[in-house]
């Protein structure tokens, strides 16, 4: 749901950060009661403090790994700032390195804004987006490089602050060759200047050609064309209800854009609220809404989960799923819905609806390094995560509760944000194992260990920079991780 942050004559829009999703289709997992969340966070933290009284010690030092492997459990041993001293790539795929733990690369001050600081990554530039505090506040985007040893500015510019921010919605941005879309917010390129959109708070979702097609959360996209100097409204469609939370999440896949298909049968998935309506798409240069099956039965016990494919979108409810072409066809369905215990790592590309519709019902995932499962488990039980690489290499266990004794309080199921696996099946990432926590984990899946990190869980936003960079915003402080063997 979207809660008012209480600005004077600015009305701010704040989604609940990824973990709440009860504004959007992942409301269908299941979750706990505000007590038991309450209760559970309570417990978590008392737990991480004997924790560290006991084994850190009131010495503002780092416990030696050693000594942390000794006691059982994996915490981030390397807290002091090294330097980042990696490959500086990013070929989409989880470096076999964070299976030695993480340690903190290089901290940045930032100024402070009205929601979390929004972060957007390109080859080595990082882009950070704060909206200022109060009246007569500004936004604020700085580019840094990132490539070295630690950050170096190359630009900062100041623009308005919209009245609406829609901080966690997805996408989070969209971009050019000319320009880069925040919410609310244009970026050019050429002249780093930062201006008001003409459309509002309206969502950028995606590009096709020069096409730029907004969404509003509300009920209407729009298409736009940038022309001599200034930008054009080609077409306006009426939609179903949106989301003010945008696309909605996918155990499936995480694509940065809404456009799927290619070519003249590329078309831009509609943020519908699709927990009670039918999923739509528009086409980018018509603006023609195409409705994607029948809306969700009022009294289901599980809402769809909509995946975005590289040629179509995938549609799945209970027990079976529709696969539906850019155009939105059908063009296959298969025996196996929405209910997951596996699901494929976030890392490689995005998939077509036939390698889809494959790992529906077969558990193989060819476009990506590997598959996760963690299968839901009786109360008192261990969640066992499996980790099966996709180059056939071997399937390996870890059971976090033995080298990190609070996984043992999550509830029964498997809820992720986001999983990543190296090729070698060395090393796994899990962020928000349980919807009731924003916990980010690193496993090292041959040493048996669970890595976590108090700041990076702190963290509202997180992006990664490389294989082996990872980069969280937090209050008024940008931190990047980097793996302890770096």
């Amino acid at each position: 749901p979207s809660r008012p942050l209480r600005q004077k004559r600015v009305d701010v829009t704040f989604i609940d950060p990824p973990g709440d999703f009860s504004d959007s289709s992942s409301a269908r997992k299941r979750g706990l009661s505000p007590l038991a969340k309450f209760g559970l966070l309570t417990v978590l933290g008392v737990v991480l403090g004997l924790i560290a009284r006991l084994y850190l010690g009131p010495a503002p030092y780092p416990v030696p790994h050693s000594d942390i492997r000794a006691a059982g459990v994996e915490l981030l041993a390397d807290s002091q700032v090294r330097g980042y001293h990696g490959q500086a790539t990013n070929t989409n795929t989880l470096s076999p390195a964070w299976n030695s733990g993480v340690a903190t690369a290089w901290t940045l001050d930032i100024a402070p804004s009205a929601v979390p600081a929004q972060l957007l990554v390109e080859g080595s530039t990082l882009y950070v987006l704060t909206y200022g505090i109060g009246d007569e506040a500004t936004s604020t985007l700085s580019a840094y490089d990132i490539s070295g040893v630690n950050p170096t500015i190359l630009w900062t510019t100041s623009g308005p602050k919209p009245d609406r921010i829609l901080p966690y919605a997805a996408p989070a941005s969209a971009s050019t060759q000319d320009h880069i879309f925040f919410s609310g917010l244009v970026v050019d390129r050429e002249s780093s200047t930062l201006t008001a959109a003409p459309w509002g708070a309206a969502l950028a979702m995606g590009v096709v050609d020069d096409i730029l097609v907004t969404c509003d959360t509300v009920e209407a996209c729009a298409g736009w064309q940038f022309n001599a100097g200034e930008w054009t409204q080609l077409w306006s469609a009426t939609t179903s209800p949106q989301s003010r939370a945008g696309l909605s999440p996918s155990l499936l896949t995480t694509p940065a854009s809404a456009v799927v298909g290619s070519g003249d049968e590329a078309t831009v998935v509609v943020p519908v609220d699709v927990a009670h309506e039918a999923p739509q798409v528009v086409h980018p240069r018509t603006g023609e809404v195409t409705t994607l099956g029948e809306a969700p039965a009022p009294d289901g016990a599980l809402s769809p989960m909509v995946t975005l494919a590289s040629d179509g979108v995938l549609v799945s409810g209970e027990g079976s799923s529709t696969a539906y072409s850019a155009a939105g066809a059908v063009v296959g369905t298969y025996e196996a819905g929405a209910e997951l215990t596996r699901v494929p790592a976030a890392d490689g590309r995005v998939p077509t609806l036939e390698e889809l519709g494959g790992f529906l019902t077969s558990g193989v995932a060819p476009w990506t390094t590997a598959s996760v499962q963690c299968p839901g488990s009786s109360p008192g039980t261990a969640l066992v995560l499996t980790l099966t690489p996709t180059d056939g290499g071997d399937t390996t266990e870890i059971n976090p509760g033995d080298s990190f004794p609070t996984q043992a309080l999550y509830p029964q199921g498997f809820d992720p944000q986001v999983v990543r696996a190296s090729a070698d099946g060395s090393a796994a990432y899990v962020r928000s194992v349980s919807s009731a926590l924003g916990d980010s984990f690193f496993f090292g899946m041959e040493e048996q260990a669970t890595y976590v990190s108090s700041e990076l869980n702190a963290a509202s936003t997180i992006a990664w920079a490389y294989d082996d960079l990872l980069i969280a915003s937090g209050n008024e402080t940008l931190t990047a991780f980097t793996p302890a063997s770096s």
